[in-house]
């Protein structure tokens, strides 16, 4: 029997499964967190003790006797110097002057200007001092946001691939007619006689 190998082609359907990313919208809640400063200013009186320096030139009255008795009004100039500290250890002078109302009276006076005169004063005076206060206040916020979701969505495919199936077979016997030859060899090695004299020549082949 001769071996025969027999295959069987065919394209047959292999499937299978794939998946597909889709997104779908969500709404998510989003906060975030800020802070608001308030600040509030308020003032305190404190007292403060100032040297100042006062001047002013008198109206010195000088009457003759003569003439009705009259009054009138003059006016002294009377200034103040303040001094202020601008920076540490350093006074500066903050002079104003203005014109004080003086009433005469006599007859026949006139009024001469004197010498400026001068003297220092201390004043207590109320100075507003500005305060702040402020504070952070934590301000949570939130919203509403709408965000895309991943999703897998799983999705059949299918191919044609081809397929072979192969057998092993072998053919049918046959009877066929097929020579038989035989073949003789001569030994040529010396005759052995047998001991038990049994005698007799032989001639051994194969």
């Amino acid at each position: 029997r001769d071996p025969i190998l027999e295959c069987t082609h065919r394209n047959v359907e292999k499937c299978h499964y794939t998946y597909i990313t889709l997104f779908e919208t969500a709404q998510a809640e989003e906060c975030e967190e800020n802070f608001e400063k308030s600040c509030q200013i308020t003032f305190r009186q404190e007292a403060s003790r100032e040297t100042v320096k006062k001047c002013y030139r008198p109206q010195e009255k000088v009457c003759n006797g003569q003439g009705p008795e009259q009054c009138r009004t003059v006016y002294e100039t009377s200034c103040t110097t303040k001094y202020v500290e601008k920076t540490p250890g350093k006074f500066v002078g903050n002079t104003s002057c203005q014109k004080l109302p003086v009433e005469i009276c006599g007859q026949g006076c006139v009024t001469e200007e004197g010498e400026e005169e001068c003297h220092d004063k201390q004043i207590d005076t109320l100075v507003d001092i500005p305060e702040e206060i402020c504070d952070l206040n934590p301000q949570k916020t939130c919203r509403l946001v709408t965000r895309l979701v991943p999703r897998l969505k799983p999705k059949r495919e299918c191919t044609i691939v081809p397929k072979e199936t192969c057998s092993l077979k072998f053919s049918q016997p046959t009877v066929e007619k097929k020579p038989l030859r035989t073949e003789w060899c001569l030994d040529e090695s010396p005759l052995v006689t047998d001991a038990s004299g049994s005698g007799g020549n032989g001639i051994q082949g194969r």
